[in-house]
């Protein structure tokens, strides 16, 4: 199931494996009020408990403030708390469905955007191999556009720019790891084909300045000394301040000069 297309009934079945612990924590408080002053029911009392550390029973008395309270002016805001204490909790799924939640039942908080940039973060954070699977960074890449688009005068906009970022780095960083296979295996026009294509589409990333040079390296093999003046000449002028600068530009002078390698 792709993340963002979470529904209630992916929610059921993700928060399936916390209701034993807070069961027990239910319980509990049942029996002893938790050590909590607020009554059931009130934000202060999940509050109180979010202050305390005590997450689980914190999430739980979210939940029933908003299932009791959904018309009230905080109901809103009880949502996003119990979705930030599932980001503590690395439950990035969960916390997704909440801010989900969040938007659809409450579309007018003013905390709907900053529910949408979290929900990008909880898609980004779930991200952990990118060498077996691209597929959680480009929803998360999705994600970040939609937002993007959506508030294009945010103040969350550098950071989501900083996020998108990371996420085009870690794409490139795939791609690369399939150029050095076609590299040893000296199929040259693999290597330029994959490294045109990340430099159409990840233009964004910090790792274009290493993809140019890469690049010019495979057309000086692939005899076209035109284009691999070009990408040197483009690397030099674009990313001066790259450690590559000086030599791309020597070697753009080199190549358009006559000179071999």
């Amino acid at each position: 199931m792709q993340s963002g297309h979470l529904d209630r009934r992916a929610h059921g079945i993700l928060l399936g494996a916390l209701l034993p612990a807070l069961s027990l924590v239910l319980v509990a408080a049942a029996g002893c009020g938790g050590g909590n002053p607020h009554p059931a029911g009130t934000l202060d009392r999940a509050d109180f408990f979010a202050g305390k550390g005590k997450q689980l029973e914190a999430v739980a008395a979210y939940e029933s403030f908003v299932r009791h309270n959904p018309t009230d002016s905080l109901a809103a805001e009880a949502q996003f708390r119990k979705a930030m204490i599932y980001m503590d909790l690395e439950e990035y799924p969960l916390a997704a469905v909440e801010f989900q939640i969040l938007r659809k039942d409450f579309p007018t908080s003013d905390r709907v955007e900053e529910s949408l940039f979290q929900e990008g973060l909880a898609y980004r954070r779930q991200v952990t191999d990118i060498a077996r699977d691209t597929s959680g960074a480009i929803e998360a890449r999705k994600h970040f556009e939609r937002f993007r688009t959506q508030y294009p005068a945010s103040p969350r906009l550098p950071d989501v720019t900083a996020e998108l970022a990371g996420i085009s780095d870690l794409v490139v960083r795939k791609r690369l790891d399939q150029v050095k296979v076609f590299r040893q295996l000296g199929r040259w026009q693999a290597v330029a084909t994959v490294l045109d294509r990340l430099l159409a589409e990840e233009p964004g990333s910090s790792l274009v300045p290493r993809v140019l040079w890469e690049r010019a390296a495979a057309a000086e093999k692939l005899g076209d000394r035109e284009a691999a003046a070009a990408f040197h000449g483009r690397l030099a002028a674009e990313y001066p301040g790259d450690s590559r600068a000086r030599e791309a530009a020597a070697a753009a002078a080199r190549l358009a000069a006559g000179g071999g390698s």
